[in-house]
């Protein structure tokens, strides 16, 4: 039994990461649009979609933006490395061994878009939820291969 993997296997942030924040910049301009065609003009709600458009949507992106710069999965050599977080980043060193499960768990928008969650249950029961990766599939066949040459 060998313990690496036949390639390394690395999966980043996907792009539908940035997905929350642009709805919402979508969803205040069409408020905005709405109120100001309204007779007459709504200058509460115009304003309500000016300061969210302003100040909120640019510290989504912002968050989003960290997150997907330090966003990985590495499987090589036996190992799992992960990190993910924006303001409190987690860093996850696994030996593949003491992993029981993989699975990929998509969001309904990556169903469409591709991309997904990377779901990893460890043998002593704790689990780890790796969202927003581009190719969490990759990830959990190199888990399940090595797995299937462990139970071997």
């Amino acid at each position: 039994m060998t313990d690496s993997v036949a390639s390394p296997v690395l999966s980043r942030a996907h792009w539908t990461i940035y997905l929350p924040s642009l709805v919402v910049a979508a969803v205040w301009a069409l408020a905005y649009f709405w109120a100001d065609t309204r007779e007459p003009p709504l200058a509460a709600i115009r304003s309500i979609a000016l300061a969210i458009e302003a100040a909120v949507v640019p510290l989504l992106l912002a968050h989003a933006f960290m997150r997907a710069r330090n966003l990985h999965v590495a499987v090589t050599a036996g190992e799992l490395e992960a990190r993910w977080g924006a303001l409190w980043r987690r860093k996850l060193v696994l030996p593949l061994r003491d992993i029981a499960t993989a699975a990929v768990r998509p969001s309904l928008a990556q169903r469409f878009f591709g991309g997904g969650a990377l779901a990893l249950t460890l043998g002593n029961g704790e689990r780890y939820l790796i969202a927003d990766l581009t190719d969490p599939e990759a990830a959990a066949r190199a888990i399940g291969a090595y797995r299937g040459k462990d139970d071997a």
